[in-house]
């Protein structure tokens, strides 16, 4: 079994609160900069995907396209880890509009039970009418199809010319992310609203094709994490220094203009992510040892059910109407208890729901997924739970 990078579990409880706050709100009183920083808890998409790439580079790094019966335990593997509670909360929510007498929005459920539901140019039926947060589900779906098609070629650039070669692959990729920015920046698509089916929103933030470069990022990064061994402890410091002020302050202090928005659905933050992932991952430095911390990995463990779950819940909590109404500390109180709230339901979930079904599939799919040899040696399993963001 590999060892579990801790460093790298923590940091998705940080995106994964991020997200949360900017679905629940702030209250009304807060700073302008802080309510900026809330306002931008979704940039921790691009994080997420980037470290899915990280996360099965590490431990897939010799799968060779179609394996037979490898290949197929991967995808397995991969379906057990999201897909479960993923299809529970769709089922609440299906029964949810059954029991009310709403409209099930047939198309709509049906799209959301395959997780193809980001790829339709319908808002509604992406994100509007059941767990909004679903739409990620389906980007990693389609990482999750081309990863052992795409590792092959990463592992080959990075023997054939080592960091360098990992380097140029991550500065490519995030070219043609500028190239995608651009493109709607400079014909005025990045104005159009995100109901609109050619919109930025609909493409560059939820179009699974426009996340590729970050997930290929990532499977680079996991290439160069062997690399990091001769970094001092002093450059970590350095590094995550910076990533931390470089995202912070870019988001307190940033503009409001169009191209901000489209820009923070990955532009901005591909090489400072890729920079902390590669430093946190060597577990070295202040923001690697915070996010190493038990409450954190444990927070990390459980990030994926927190995300899954939180969206849907929000909207049927009554302290959530006190965060934007209420006066003095009370809206502050009213965040609290709602974070709270939605951590100990995600602990629940993960524990009751998402681990047990996970080792229900992959147990109920060992014998035609296995050969005797593969059965007698187990496989590496992740050291960070691969799971997808908002």
């Amino acid at each position: 079994m590999a060892e579990q990078i801790k460093a790298l579990t923590g940091v998705r409880a940080v995106a994964a609160i991020g997200v949360v706050i900017s679905h629940s709100g702030v209250p009304a009183s807060l700073p302008e900069h802080l309510d900026k920083i809330a306002k931008w808890g979704y940039i921790g998409v691009p994080m997420f995907f980037m470290l899915s790439g990280v996360v099965l580079a590490y431990n897939y790094p010799d799968l060779a396209g179609w394996e037979g019966r490898r290949t197929v335990r991967f995808y397995v593997a991969r379906i057990a880890r999201v897909m479960p509670l993923y299809w529970a909360v769709i089922a609440y929510c299906a029964a949810y509009y059954w029991i009310l007498g709403r409209d099930q929005h047939g198309w709509a459920l049906l799209q959301n039970i395959f997780a193809v539901q980001t790829w339709s140019g319908d808002l509604a039926v992406a994100q509007g009418h059941y767990n909004g947060p679903g739409w990620s589900i389906g980007v990693e779906m389609f990482f999750y199809l081309l990863f052992p098609f795409l590792i092959p070629a990463v592992a080959r650039l990075a023997r054939r010319h080592g960091p360098r070669g990992l380097i140029v692959l991550i500065g490519a990729m995030t070219l043609i992310v500028f190239a995608l920015w651009a493109a709607f920046y400079l014909t005025g698509r990045a104005d159009l609203p995100a109901a609109d089916p050619g919109s930025a929103h609909r493409w560059l933030y939820r179009n699974p094709v426009c996340y590729l470069p970050l997930f290929v990022c990532g499977m680079a990064i996991a290439f160069l994490i062997p690399h990091t061994a001769h970094w001092t402890t002093r450059r970590h410091h350095a590094i995550q220094t910076f990533v931390f002020c470089y995202v912070f302050g870019l988001a307190a202090f940033r503009g409001t203009g169009p191209g901000w928005g489209t820009a923070s659905f990955g532009l901005l933050f591909v090489i400072p992510f890729a920079l902390a992932l590669t430093s946190l991952a060597a577990g070295r430095g202040w923001m690697a040892r915070l996010l190493s911390t038990t409450p954190m990995v444990r927070l990390g463990v459980a990030s994926y059910a927190l995300y899954i779950t939180h969206r849907w819940l929000i909207h049927h909590m009554p302290t959530s109407e006190y965060i934007k109404t209420g006066q003095g500390l009370v809206p502050y109180a009213a965040l609290f208890v709602t974070v709270a709230l939605l951590l100990l339901i995600a602990e629940g979930a993960h524990q009751y729901i998402e681990e047990p079904a996970r080792r229900f599939l992959v147990r109920v799919s060992r014998p035609w997924t296995s050969t005797r040899t593969e059965a007698a040696t187990p496989e590496r399993t992740a050291p960070v739970p691969d799971y997808s963001a908002r």
